[in-house]
């Protein structure tokens, strides 16, 4: 982990409130370019074609001082890219993209993507999170009160790997949210984690809360040495509602029905 992930509980204050809403009415992304810009002397170059490609394209010439990284999100958007997302805690929902980490060498790390805000009103501040894929290999999930799953390092640098991550909803599998992760790598291959359920917090979370928010990411930490850069392509994005749990027993049922016939 870099060493901005490793405090991420306590992060963010609440922002300015805004509605919610289902995650089908995502029509854009919103970017938000150099939420960290300890590099400024860096060229970006970001390509925002919703939902066909987000590229963040940056590049960092030798010599040139510096600090820890660049980070740009490409935000969940529901009125165009004016505004992010919040989205409604209540709904299961799937997250599908492809994407690929183009860079010369996995280390120092680019970071590729989820980048989560979960609300946290009670406490008064906002959870940050990630869906972690970086160029030195490692897949991961943890930060937003989700439970943390590694894969280890999974991911091939250079090449596409598609990403399906779900969120049950309370209700859904159990009474606690739980969310599913499956990545395919175009070489180590598929990896599932299988349902990981939240514990319930103390002040009453239990999965993501009203007004939380989704991005897909580019993190960028540079070698000084080198005309370093990273090119971070998101593709095939989509992000629909999933079944409740009677329908998905219904499968279920449906599936096994079959297998006895």
């Amino acid at each position: 982990m870099t060493q901005r992930f490793l405090a991420l509980g306590v992060l963010a204050l609440v922002g300015a409130a805004h509605a919610s809403s289902d995650i089908s009415a995502t029509n854009a992304w919103k970017v938000e370019e150099r939420i960290f810009n300890d590099n400024p002397f860096s060229t970006l170059n970001v390509t925002n074609n919703f939902p066909g490609v987000l590229q963040f394209d940056e590049s960092y010439p030798a010599g040139v001082p510096g600090g820890f990284a660049n980070k740009h999100v490409g935000w969940l958007s529901n009125d165009g890219g004016a505004s992010r997302l919040g989205l409604t805690p209540a709904q299961s929902w799937t997250i599908t993209f492809d994407v690929s980490i183009q860079a010369p060498f996995g280390t120092p790390r680019k970071e590729a993507g989820i980048e989560v805000r979960n609300p946290r009103p009670a406490l008064g501040y906002v959870d940050e999170g990630q869906v972690l894929i970086a160029s030195d290999g490692e897949v991961a999930v943890f930060g937003a009160v989700m439970p943390f799953h590694g894969f280890g390092n999974i991911y091939t640098l250079g090449t596409t790997a598609s990403v399906s991550w779900t969120y049950f909803a309370p209700g859904v599998l159990g009474p606690q949210a739980a969310y599913q992760l499956v990545f395919v790598d175009a070489v180590t291959g598929a990896h599932d984690s299988g349902p990981k359920f939240w514990g319930i917090e103390p002040d009453g979370t239990n999965g993501f809360n009203l007004g939380t928010e989704i991005g897909l990411k580019a993190q960028n930490a540079r070698l000084p040495v080198i005309d370093d850069s990273s090119i971070i392509t998101y593709s095939n994005f989509t992000a629909v509602p999933t079944p409740g749990a009677l329908a998905l027993l219904g499968m279920g049922m449906l599936a096994g029905a079959r297998r006895r016939r």
